[in-house]
């Protein structure tokens, strides 16, 4: 794969990683947090997001990623942990690619 191709193809667990976890950063409204953000963080116990709260990062996960989202099937295991949501997404992004 050339770099051209890694620019316009979907985006790899790393990059989607990174993308969310600022994200995450952002709707908790405390940038700080993003630095102490792993795979292993619970997106509702550890960051303490309430319905309204992830129900916008939803919705920027969208933006973000140029995704359209089936809110009413998403699971917790999905969108729980940080790692079920850079699987779930990367996975999306190549399926809506």
């Amino acid at each position: 794969m050339n770099n051209a191709d890694a620019l316009t193809g979907p985006p790899g667990l790393e990059t989607v990683f990174e993308r969310i976890r600022d994200l995450l950063g952002e709707i908790v409204g405390d940038p700080d947090v993003t630095a102490g953000i792993t795979e292993e963080t619970s997106v509702v116990d550890d960051l303490g997001l309430d319905s309204i709260q992830m129900i916008n990062f939803l919705l920027r996960l969208e933006d973000e990623f140029d995704l359209e989202l089936d809110f009413e099937g998403l699971t917790f295991e999905q969108v729980g942990s940080v790692r079920g949501l850079c699987r779930f997404v990367a996975a999306e992004a190549r399926r809506q690619s």
